[in-house]
């Protein structure tokens, strides 16, 4: 019988692999996906600011970054507070291809929403925003 940290390990894993299963179902990488998710209805944000919101590790996100700029996807310009820091800009071929991508996901994904309700989602959202905020607060501990 599995406890209850094998079984969050468990259904966190297969959270991922539906995201990876349905990126490579697409054809893309799935830190591809992470990134443009991130990035998609954004004005601009930094590497750091994408590493944050996805989990991704700096490295990943500046090899797949590099990539949509050789693509003509993103643009990068000096950060407003500090110009060292540059901030990512979906161009309108990056929002093209973004919003192709994503729409179909955000559309399944809103049907997802649909079936489960609002209250099990807005559940679901507090109780892993309180999970992340007591695990980081605890790592800092034995840090």
């Amino acid at each position: 019988m599995l406890t209850d940290e094998q079984k969050l390990w468990e259904v966190w894993g297969q959270a991922n692999g539906l995201y990876s299963s349905w990126a490579a179902s697409k054809n893309i990488n799935y830190y591809l996906l992470f990134v443009l998710y991130a990035l998609d209805g954004q004005e601009a944000m930094t590497q750091k600011k994408i590493c944050i919101c996805t989990g991704l590790t700096k490295q990943t996100v500046n090899s797949v970054v590099r990539s949509l700029k050789e693509d003509g996807y993103v643009e990068l310009a000096p950060g407003l507070e500090d110009r060292r820091e540059k901030q990512i800009i979906l161009t309108e071929k990056g929002i093209a291809y973004s919003r192709g991508l994503l729409t179909p996901l955000r559309e399944l994904e809103h049907r997802v929403y649909q079936i489960m309700g609002n209250s099990r989602m807005q559940q679901m959202v507090d109780n892993i925003t309180l999970f992340n905020t007591v695990l980081e607060k605890e790592m800092e501990k034995d840090m």
